[in-house]
């Protein structure tokens, strides 16, 4: 009996997937590959397919985040579905009116893919909520109009991501699909003063780890971005220092091309380090936003 030691285990895996891929992209057996050419070419491959037939799905598209990224993704040659409750997109996109706190909001967003006749290549679930809830000032009274916010928020935040990726999964480009969910540092700290944000933010970072390998064998990426302070409408008045959005479409259009699992520009990379090491002084920081 042959004793398998981690090491000779994980080199055989590493060989397996060289020869999966050298023959996927035809590289002929008398060619000296390395599993880095490989990658490399994959990526340039997949790049130009982008630039020709790529169709990007983009939701809380009409500010913000989701408008910067939207518009740097149309400079780049991309087909934009910009979602949003009104429709409005930047110059080049296709706006696309939904709610996606509703299920036929949600429908109508992957119906409108369906109907552009190409593959997903991105699919950016960015739209968020973020409700101020003190539940321990709840009376009887007020307790209804608190569930009913908070149940929003969920819909929003969770339900439509968890969704929308049901939805698109069926249309995108195998290999070469991208899912990107934007999270928050709040999911590993929460924030006592949004209690559901950080909870549906949370809910949203663990189920984009699982999509991660449940996805891998389709050829689908999964990507979770973690921003830092970005300077829009949900951060008015408390936004001194922050990053633009600009600049933010920017970061997670780089770490997309250099293939990131987690893009974490600025601050946000220094919070992600220092909860390595001291996640009690992080916990405390976070909870006094």
């Amino acid at each position: 009996m042959t004793e398998t030691t981690g090491g000779n285990d994980r080199n055989g895996r590493a060989l397996a997937r060289t020869g999966y891929l050298a023959r996927l992209f035809n590289i002929g057996e008398a060619e000296t590959v390395s599993l880095t050419t490989i990658e490399r070419r994959c990526r340039m491959d997949r790049t130009t397919e982008r630039k020709a037939t790529g169709l990007a799905v983009v939701t809380g598209a009409s500010r913000g985040i989701g408008r910067a990224l939207s518009a740097a993704l149309v400079a780049e040659g991309w087909q934009v579905l910009a979602a949003s409750r009104s429709g409005a997109a930047p110059e080049g996109a296709q706006g696309v009116a939904c709610d996606l706190a509703t299920g036929a909001g949600r429908a109508a967003l992957v119906e409108a893919a369906r109907s552009a006749g190409r593959p997903v290549h991105l699919l950016v679930n960015n739209a968020g909520l973020q409700e101020a809830l003190d539940f321990a000032a709840a009376t009887p009274e007020a307790a209804p109009a608190i569930g009913d916010r908070a149940a929003m928020e969920v819909a929003l935040n969770l339900t439509a991501p968890v969704a929308l990726t049901a939805g698109m999964v069926p249309l995108m480009a195998r290999p070469g699909g991208t899912i990107v969910n934007v999270t928050s540092l709040v999911a590993r700290h929460p924030k006592p003063s949004a209690p559901v944000y950080s909870a549906t933010k949370a809910g949203l970072a663990s189920f984009t780890r699982s999509m991660r390998r449940q996805l891998a064998p389709l050829g689908l990426r999964v990507v979770e971005v973690v921003p830092p302070l970005v300077a829009t409408d949900m951060t008015a008045g408390r936004d001194a220092g922050a990053l633009g959005a600009g600049a933010m479409a920017a970061e997670v259009l780089a770490g997309l091309a250099a293939g990131r699992r987690t893009i974490a520009p600025g601050k946000a990379a220094l919070v992600l380090r220092l909860d390595r090491v001291a996640p009690w002084l992080v916990a405390r920081k976070m909870a006094a936003m």
